[in-house]
């Protein structure tokens, strides 16, 4: 299978790319297929669709504004009779190896598995600096993080055009946007910087579902990093190694910030080289306290500056706050109230902000008192769902026959008892399918209402099928 796609790949491109520009995409390698049955079992979802991956190289800017190169994993599922699917984003969260990200075929990389196999071409960035992308990785820096996202989504628009990769297709033009942790922030950032940049008719954006992200980070982050103690004090080194990359004004050396032996401790983790060492291993050697790694002057003069917003530190972490503007799109914000180390205060703000903004569509949801690892599965499965009841399907769903009359279903979204309600379908045969047409469900009804119980079934869409002796009728059903 592997040479196979690779040969096919690589035959497609030596065909196409003489006659056919190619301004983002540079490569695609095959790295796997997962089946569904596989993917079911991780997410305990309904999911239709065997999934390939890919690797894929494309250009764009560094922070800069030079040309670079960047990676990341596409997921695509595997439908022959299938065209049209939307494109989800997943932003992976932080990492500190140029290794441990979603191209090198992760644990995270599951996650872009799990949403492909419901039917989206799955897009997940390694962002600036990781990967096989040059120099220290600008943590938390919004614009390159959406800038990674969206050249990389024009990439694989660019290979679907070139036909480089096997069973790969146009998308529907539909776009989603989710990520966990830094990944959060990657999403909102995404989002907005199309936004902000009239980018919707290009990036045709129909939800975007940031999770446990730092959004303000000048408020809700900085009270939790500037705590008596906090869990990861790697990640107060890494956003200013990142900010120091990208604004140049925050350090000359680690020994202006940190103290010893801690400035030379951390030297090698952010030499933009680094692909063994670990932020678990990074967190182990740093004190939990701040006050005892970041030198007193620095964190002197970042508290007295604070509130005039003019410490250079500050203002790079200004810079970077994304909880503060409008969205003309949905948003929903997962968070729990347990996360030790993002704060749940960030949805809170940027929920208040966004809605004193004037936002109509914005929603910071609780999901749980979980700590920051428990809040991913419920965080992400709500969006997975959520996306679901948005999207446009593909045209093929092995139903036929489609014909919509005087038929309800509520409520819908589900999660135990549905209502079919129907006089011209009265008296009729009821069959529910899942995308991939397997029949979970089938009875015969008798009356105008009659109630569903879908309590044993797990979480996904479902179609019902109405079948009476010369009509039918197919309206699709999300159990939550």
């Amino acid at each position: 299978m592997l040479t196979y796609h690779k040969f096919i790949a690589l035959f497609s491109l030596t065909l196409l790319f003489g006659s056919v520009h190619s301004q983002y995409f540079i490569s695609s390698s095959f790295i796997n297929t997962i089946e569904p049955i596989t993917l079911q079992a991780i997410s305990g979802l309904s999911l239709p669709y065997s999934v390939d991956t890919y690797k894929i190289i494309y250009n764009t800017t560094d922070v800069d504004g030079t040309q670079t190169v960047a990676s990341g994993a596409l997921c695509i599922p595997v439908s022959p009779n299938c065209q049209g699917f939307p494109i989800a984003v997943y932003e992976h969260g932080t990492s500190l190896r140029k290794i441990d990200v979603p191209s090198e075929d992760v644990s995270e990389t599951y996650i872009g598995r799990i949403f492909s196999a419901g039917g989206y071409q799955v897009v997940m960035p390694d962002y600036l600096g990781m990967g096989e992308s040059p120099g220290l990785h600008p943590y938390c820096h919004g614009e390159s993080e959406a800038t990674a996202t969206i050249d990389m989504i024009r990439a694989v628009r660019e290979a679907q055009n070139l036909g480089a990769i096997p069973g790969m297709g146009p998308d529907n033009g539909e776009l989603f946007i989710t990520g966990y942790s830094q990944g959060g922030h990657a999403a909102m950032a995404t989002h907005k910087y199309i936004e902000d940049n009239n980018l919707l008719e290009e990036f045709n954006v129909l939800a975007s579902a940031p999770c446990s992200g730092p959004y303000e980070i000048t408020g809700a982050m900085a009270d939790t990093i500037l705590a008596a103690s906090y869990s990861n004090p790697g990640y107060i080194v890494y956003i200013m190694a990142a900010y120091q990359r990208v604004y140049g004004n925050l350090y000359t050396s680690y020994s202006d910030i940190l103290k010893s032996p801690y400035d030379e401790i951390v030297e090698p983790y952010f030499n933009g080289n680094n692909y063994t060492l670990a932020m678990g291993s990074l967190n182990e050697q740093l004190p939990q306290e701040i006050q005892a790694f970041v030198e007193d002057s620095v964190l002197e003069n970042f508290l007295e500056a604070a509130s005039g917003q003019n410490h250079p530190i500050w203002q790079a972490m200004a810079a970077n706050d994304n909880y503060d503007w409008l969205p003309t799109r949905p948003v929903k914000m997962y968070y729990c109230t347990g996360d030790e180390q993002v704060s749940f205060q960030n949805a809170l703000a940027a929920e208040a902000a966004m809605l004193a903004n004037g936002a109509v569509d914005v929603e910071a949801v609780y999901k749980g008192d979980g700590m920051h690892n428990d809040c991913v599965l419920p965080s992400l499965t709500d969006a997975f769902n959520w996306f679901e009841t948005l999207k446009t399907e593909c045209a093929s769903t092995g139903i036929t026959n489609l014909e919509f009359r005087d038929v309800m279903v509520y409520p819908n979204p589900t999660n135990a008892i549905t209502t079919i309600e129907s006089n011209e379908f009265k008296q009729c045969e009821v069959l529910l399918s899942d995308p991939s047409g397997r029949i979970v469900l089938n009875f015969n009804k008798h009356q105008e209402v009659q109630d569903i119980d879908l309590s044993k079934l797990i979480p996904g869409t479902y179609f019902i099928e109405l079948r009476a002796e010369s009509k039918s009728a197919i309206l699709k059903l999300i159990k939550e």
